[in-house]
């Protein structure tokens, strides 16, 4: 059981979640917040059940488990590439009770929210956020750093590149290849391949713009 754990970031809704999947397994480590990318910071980090210190500086090489407090995927690739720290020292914080197959291959520095099911032969890369409410098919793979909002239906043989966003209650049908750091607005109906660095929403799902 982890008892000193370090989240990295802004905090704000990602530490709400990261508490509740703390909770459900009755895991109740001291936290320590490091926004060290100077976020601001709208919500005030109290809880009954943790021990909660907000850090001005830190040592990454003291004795902590970490997380990423940050959900935009180019904030978490920012903390990684500037900080360098040690990957095995990054913990997946996954609620209790979800339909994760035992097939599937999950990376390091995952959080994945409550009511998600991950269905055989998927591959989950390191740090990837998955949000509450999202189903993923067979032998599909998340690539690092991606970020998954609520409500999303991913089919089977889905390939999603590292640093994209899928918005909340997006489907993606059977063996659909989106590719890296791309973002797909909420509810679209991605029925063709995307490429790398887009912004496409729509039904059917369309490009807008490059994603600069």
């Amino acid at each position: 059981m982890v008892t000193n754990l370090l989240i990295i970031g802004k905090g704000d809704n990602i530490i709400t979640m990261i508490l509740d999947n703390l909770c459900s397994k009755g895991e109740y480590p001291n936290i320590s917040i490091y926004n060290n990318l100077r976020l601001p910071v709208s919500n005030k980090f109290e809880h009954d059940l943790f021990k909660i210190d907000l850090l001005e500086e830190v040592d990454i090489r003291e004795s902590y488990s970490y997380v990423l407090g940050v959900y935009q995927p180019q904030h978490k690739i920012k903390i990684v590439e500037s900080l360098r720290p040690e990957m095995k020292k990054f913990i997946n914080i996954i609620h209790d009770g979800l339909d994760i197959s035992r097939m599937s291959k999950i990376g390091n520095g995952v959080l994945i929210n409550s009511k998600v099911s991950v269905a055989a032969h998927t591959t989950i890369g390191n740090f990837v956020s998955i949000n509450r409410h999202v189903s993923i098919g067979h032998h599909s793979v998340i690539e690092d750093y991606c970020s998954i909002n609520p409500g999303c239906n991913i089919a089977g043989r889905v390939t999603i590149g590292s640093g994209t966003t899928i918005g909340m209650g997006s489907n993606i049908i059977d063996g659909i290849k989106i590719g890296k750091n791309s973002i797909i607005g909420a509810g679209s109906l991605v029925t063709k391949d995307m490429p790398d660095g887009v912004i496409a929403y729509g039904s059917p799902c369309k490009i807008v713009r490059a994603n600069e």
